[in-house]
């Protein structure tokens, strides 16, 4: 679990084997300074394109038709500090609670 603080926000990403800056695919969760939680699913446009060509070979989704995700932020660019920069303007905006799931 790789974690990032900044202004009493935590971002904890799962990584795998994917160094901080090239992560494109991650499960995460945010703690705000309160203590509530939320997941948050990250996926660069180029990782949700090989998701769907991958599933189209398999006959996932429609055969890679769709992707459906309750919390899913779609990043530009790969990296933990990209996924950091969303979540900061969420938060900040309120969108965190109508987009990512809250955790108990």
């Amino acid at each position: 679990m790789y974690e990032i603080s900044e202004e009493g926000m935590t971002l904890q990403v799962e990584l795998g084997e994917d160094a901080p800056d090239e992560v494109e695919n991650a499960d995460g969760w945010i703690v705000l300074p309160g203590g509530e939680r939320w997941s948050v699913t990250f996926l660069t446009y180029l990782e949700l394109g090989r998701i769907l060509d991958r599933w189209q070979a398999t006959g996932e989704c429609l055969n890679g038709s769709y992707f459906a995700c309750p919390d899913l932020v779609l990043t530009r660019r790969p990296g933990v500090r990209e996924m950091l920069a969303a979540v900061r303007e969420m938060v900040a905006n309120g969108d965190h609670e109508i987009s990512l799931r809250r955790v108990e």
